[in-house]
């Protein structure tokens, strides 16, 4: 038989320390216990152990205490961010039915040797997994010590035998104890022998043995006298050290071992636990099962039979019956358009279609796709697209089950369907396909569509209960779901580009990094590779000897914040900043953007709308959003964007949104009324904060009060500040209390948001979208910090995205009402491109800013600001 015994103390902290930031949905910190179960599955695995305990210790003193009053007197308090997360864990041990032994006035060690001694007297095999080196000195021919290391999440480990132990200290196991008595351990405060380091120790150990050998013979050792001083004047602490080193194994506990032996776990308490820490992962690791009983949580749920649709009639039947149904669910494989499947919700049944085996596959896609057929589906923009592409109906689509849950949960990392099917409804469609062995119907891309689908129909029904709950179903009805025909419509037009000069472009700017390398080249006197950190920070800091960083284990940091301090100390500085923008522009957008224009000239980038917890759109494949403006080499590449023949851009984009939001929501009468009159609002500000009148507004007042502006929407700190503007943290500071003492509204507003959402434990938007803020609840100030700020931006950045939505969605459906053949290609944040023939650009360009313009009613008025042009750049 075998036992393994786990140090809980040891692996807890290097479990803590060793994973970032984890909380559950409720604010508690969750990443110990994450890495504790994670460690704790992986050595199951390796071990498969007969027996499992853990042992923990007890805030209450040992009697080690008592023998020396500074026994790890170094040593800080738990974190209260671990303190919290230990009942959590022993309650999971305890829901796994692992026992856990603990004893006041006795260490976790203790009670690990008391174990290692049991188990070798009934001759049983003894693991110790440990995350400390103390208990090597336990390894015999029956106990072994894995000692485990974590670092960013990633565990390592290494086993302990007697052969192991004396391959690396030279000495055998139960001399440890004689070494740490000599050189003394400085995490335990155990003072050792004074002047007598690790090297020294181990030297003595080796060569003479323990203590006892070495103090009976100490004045014929062949050592230095200096040493042999140092013991003289240590034997004392050397002998205290010894016994506050020694582990006792005779630690009083009450133990059988039948009691360790691995027991079947709680499965429904554990499942409460997992999904109240939002453990998705490792309820999939642990093999727990939602429950069966009507407590809240989803039961499990049996798949469906597969039923393949090959013949006409079957074809027929199921369309028919797709028409009467209330909805459907559609799974589709949107790569190749070769296998898709239905399921009707109320049935356990999923009808799987392959082109391959289908007769007339593509008539009853065209049924089923058909605006006749009420559908959900999972990601639905993406199937949009591909039908637009294809020709065939894009209509009837009422649910989308990764849009639902996105907007439930905006932080999480991903919607995939088994990972929120798991969640919501209790069944697990990778796991059914897997098991009842339909991986083989389902096509070269090995997806099971079929078992997929009846997923999606199983979450329909749950998500749109829980939007009902949450009150959300209007921003996912009238704009996050009408949203997607618009978006696919947008990744399907694309946006032309200039390939010849999008060339021309690259290799102007190649010639100015070559210009910039050969002058850097110059000031530095020799040639190294620029783009090389390494020999960069030589060059830097050991050549020119400028005021050099930390050096780290890879060398000097030489990223931007670095050369941002020492711009203006030497000349090379600016042109290594710009040698990194002109590379940046070569090799991201010059070369990059060659590499993914299409067949037809275009670019068509894929908009996301599931990954911002504020609900603002991304662009990827490429990443349009990204494209540089600000600088004129950069700006250049709006150029390369054109219209096509006969056509101009139109661009339309909001003018100070957010500004004009905080206004509204903070309901403050100055800000609003700066805005209603149409004046310069940072010139305003810059009047206000500096009690200056407007006409006596110096450019560089203005400027400040533009950062200021807009800084306290992200709820800058003095200190960000002042980095922004190029003043003293004390100055910052002065513009924000100047600023909040003028805009008592906004003040307000700041104070009051933070409460509501301490209290709601979420900040949303007028139309109700939320982001919830676990980091409010957090003891870490940095962590609490981060969460206001969060607050106090997520109604306004969030209420910009959700007006911009119902810009497009408007905007697109009164294009097309009016029988126009403009159309949106690109939204950039605040910004929306529009490509129309030129007849029709005046109008195009009324629309744009009209429907913006009305996309909201507040306070103060949404303006929007309009350009016409041949190409992106003559448009912005």
């Amino acid at each position: 038989m075998k036992l393994m015994a786990i140090d809980g103390n040891s692996i807890v902290n290097r479990a803590f320390y060793g994973i970032g930031r984890l909380t559950a949905g409720d604010g508690t910190p969750t990443n110990a216990v994450y890495g504790f179960l994670t460690i704790l599955h992986r050595l199951i695995g390796e071990e498969t152990p007969d027996a499992l305990c853990v042992t923990f210790d007890l805030p209450a003193p040992t009697f080690r205490h008592e023998m020396f009053k500074g026994y790890k007197a170094k040593r800080t308090g738990m974190p209260d961010e671990l303190a919290v997360q230990m009942p959590i864990l022993k309650e999971v041990l305890d829901a796994l039915h692992i026992p856990r032994f603990e004893l006041s006035g006795w260490e976790a060690d203790d009670l690990l040797g008391a174990i290692a001694v049991k188990c070798g007297a009934e001759g049983w095999g003894c693991v110790i997994v440990t995350g400390d080196k103390d208990s090597l000195q336990l390894v015999t021919d029956l106990t072994r010590v894995k000692h485990v290391k974590s670092r960013m999440g990633q565990t390592e480990t290494k086993e302990y035998t007697p052969k192991a132990f004396i391959e690396e200290y030279g000495f055998s196991p139960e001399k440890m104890t004689d070494l740490k008595a000599l050189m003394g351990d400085s995490s335990d405060n155990i003072p050792g022998v004074a002047g007598v380091g690790e090297k020294t120790a181990l030297d003595l150990v080796r060569r003479f043995g323990g203590l006892k050998e070495i103090y009976a013979d100490l004045d014929r050792l062949d050592i230095k006298d200096s040493v042999r001083k140092k013991l003289i004047d240590g034997h004392e602490s050397a002998e205290m050290s010894y016994d506050l080193a020694l582990i006792r194994s005779d630690a009083p506990i009450e133990i059988e071992l039948s009691d360790t032996l691995r027991r079947e776990a709680d499965n429904d308490k554990l499942y409460e636990i997992f999904k109240r820490l939002g453990f998705t992962r490792i309820i999939e690791k642990f093999g727990v099962k939602p429950p069966a009983g009507p407590d809240g949580a989803a039961a499990a749920v049996d798949g469906p039979e597969i039923v393949q649709v090959t013949s006409p009639q079957e074809c027929a039947l199921l369309i028919l019956a797709a028409k009467n149904a209330e909805y459907v669910a559609l799974q589709l494989d949107t790569d190749y358009f070769d296998s898709a499947s239905v399921a009707i919700p109320g049935e356990d049944k999923a009808y799987l279609l392959r082109r391959s085996a289908t007769e007339g596959f593509d008539g009853v896609m065209a049924g089923l796709l058909s605006g006749e057929v009420k559908k959900a589906g999972h990601n639905v923009k993406d199937i949009l697209r591909l039908c637009l592409k294809r020709g065939i109906g894009a209509d009837g689509w009422v649910f989308d089950t990764a849009l639902a849950a996105y907007l439930i949960e905006p932080t999480e990392n991903a919607y995939a369907i088994p990972r929120i099917s798991e969640r919501y409804c209790g069944y697990s469609p990778a796991g059914d396909a897997e098991e009842n062995g339909q991986m083989t119907l389902l096509g070269d891309t090995g997806k099971s569509y079929a078992v997929e689908s009846y997923a999606i129909g199983l979450l329909a029904g749950a998500l749109g209960e829980k939007l009902r709950e949450m009150e959300l179903e209007k921003l996912f009805y009238d704009i996050e779901l009408p949203l997607c025909r618009v978006l696919a419509d947008m990744e399907l037009a694309g946006f032309l580009v200039d390939k010849d000069a999008l060339g021309r472009y690259g290799e102007k700017l190649a010639d100015g990094i070559a210009e910039t390398e050969s002058r850097i080249f110059e000031l530095a006197d020799e040639t190294f590779n620029v783009n090389s950190p390494k020999q960069l920070g030589a060059i830097l800091f050991d050549k020119l000897m400028l005021p050099a960083p930390k050096k780290t284990k890879t060398g000097y940091s030489t990223n931007i914040e670095v050369l941002d301090h020492l711009t203006g100390k030497h000349p090379i500085i600016a042109l290594i900043k710009d040698h990194r923008e002109l590379f940046k522009l070569k090799s991201t957008y010059a070369d990059g953007l060659l590499k993914v224009i299409g067949p037809d000239g275009r670019i068509h980038t894929r908009f996301m709308m599931t990954v911002t917890a504020t609900g603002r759109l991304s662009s990827t494949e490429p990443n349009l959003q990204n494209i540089p403006i600000r600088k004129e080499i950069g700006g250049e590449l709006r150029k390369m964007f054109v219209a096509g023949d006969g056509n101009v851009l139109v661009d339309a984009d909001y003018s100070q949104i957010e500004l004009r939001l905080l206004a509204h929501i903070a309901g403050d009468p100055v800000m609003r009324a700066a805005f209603e009159r149409g004046e310069d609002i940072h010139t305003v500000t810059a009047s206000q904060v500096f009690d200056v009148l407007p006409e006596d507004v110096t450019p560089v007042m203005r400027f400040r009060a533009k950062a200021v502006n807009f800084g306290i929407v992200y709820g800058i700190s003095p200190f960000s500040l002042a980095q922004d503007i190029g003043v003293l943290p004390k100055e910052a500071k002065a513009y924000i209390e100047s600023y909040l003492e003028k805009y008592a509204g906004v003040r307000r507003y700041m104070a009051d948001v933070v409460k509501n959402a301490k209290t709601l434990g979420y900040a949303a938007t007028p139309f109700g979208r939320r982001r919830y803020l676990p980091e409010l609840k957090s003891s870490n100030f940095n962590v609490r910090a981060f969460g206001e700020r969060v607050a106090l931006n997520m109604p306004i950045q969030g209420a910009a995205a959700d007006i911009m939505k119902i810009a497009m969605i408007n905007v697109s459906n009164r294009l097309k009402a009016e029988n126009l053949s403009a159309k949106l290609i690109l939204q950039v944040h605040d910004e929306l491109v529009a490509e129309s023939p030129e007849n029709e650009a005046e109008r195009a360009c009324l629309i744009l800013r009209e429907e913006m313009e009305n996309a909201a009613q507040l306070s103060v008025p949404l303006t929007v600001d309009t350009r016409v042009g041949k190409s992106w750049y003559a448009g912005s």
